[in-house]
């Protein structure tokens, strides 16, 4: 039980409300947790096995539902490549395969997670390209029909293109996705502001500091665009304080802070906005 008295159930150590728990099962229930441990999952889903980072384990558990609802076109995906900028494990080049995708290239700047997306793609026989670098902007000359983009503040780079593919943008700062929006008419499909209800995040001590850090990190980025002089530099060092947090990576793993989901399609701007 939760301090205010709602029960709650630990699912690979990590707390989960009932009614969250059974909408998520809705969505995987032909998953298979292959094998665990404290360094790595083992999941299979249909007919591909994914090793997963604890932390992605969640991320994919949470959200692959959020994923059918945002991360995906208004045109079919079937024989295309699709260009993967945040990719994790490789979990949302294993949600594109699934959805009938040819070739996936995936650009994941973390080396460790870079060498997993490898060991997935050779297990399960991906026709996948590793960048394991950071996002360029060249890389949107690469040849590719659609991009999904969750790389935790790249999406700035944005900015200094010429033209978008159709693609889906996760947007972690309200000036950059303006500024999308305004060059490029970039939409919002989703707005994810976890507000200041620390009722929802009551499970244990740990949470609630990353909910706080979260949110403070955020504001404290927002205010230092609009901040000049002295104050500017306050909410820069106060940023740079909240970054060498140790939960400061959890932070942004777990999705804290405020987030837009942002779709571009050239020829298809009918899709409905839930902002």
């Amino acid at each position: 039980m939760t301090r205010r008295g709602k029960p709650f159930l630990l699912v690979a150590n990590r707390a989960i409300l009932p009614h969250q728990f059974l909408k998520r099962m809705f969505v995987t229930w032909n998953w298979k947790l292959i094998s665990s441990s404290p360094q790595y999952y083992n999941l299979k889903i249909g007919r591909y096995t994914i090793k997963l980072q604890p932390e992605y384990f969640h991320i994919i558990f949470g959200e692959w539902g959020e994923w059918k609802k945002y991360h995906l076109p208004p045109f079919s995906l079937n024989g295309t490549t699709v260009l993967d900028v945040g990719a994790g494990c490789g979990e949302t080049a294993l949600f594109y395969f699934i959805h009938g995708v040819e070739r996936v290239i995936c650009v994941e700047a973390n080396p460790d997670l870079a060498k997993i997306i490898r060991e997935n793609s050779r297990a399960n026989k991906w026709s996948a390209e590793i960048e394991a670098r950071p996002f360029g902007i060249e890389m949107l000359k690469l040849h590719f029909d659609f991009m999904k983009m969750d790389c935790e503040g790249c999406e700035a780079q944005l900015l200094n293109a010429d033209m978008l593919p159709a693609c889906v943008v996760e947007v972690h700062d309200k000036r950059v996705l303006y500024a999308l929006m305004s060059k490029f008419g970039l939409r919002i499909a989703r707005a994810m502001t976890t507000g200041t209800n620390v009722r929802n995040n009551d499970f244990e001590r740990r949470q609630r500091r990353m909910y706080y850090l979260g949110w403070r990190f955020a504001r404290a980025r927002e205010k230092l665009h609009k901040a000049r002089g002295l104050r500017k530099l306050y909410y820069a060092i106060m940023l740079v304080i909240l970054e060498l947090h140790p939960d400061f990576i959890n932070v942004y793993r777990a999705r804290w802070g405020r987030v837009w989901e942002a779709y571009y399609f050239p020829h298809q701007t009918n899709r409905r906005e839930d902002a």
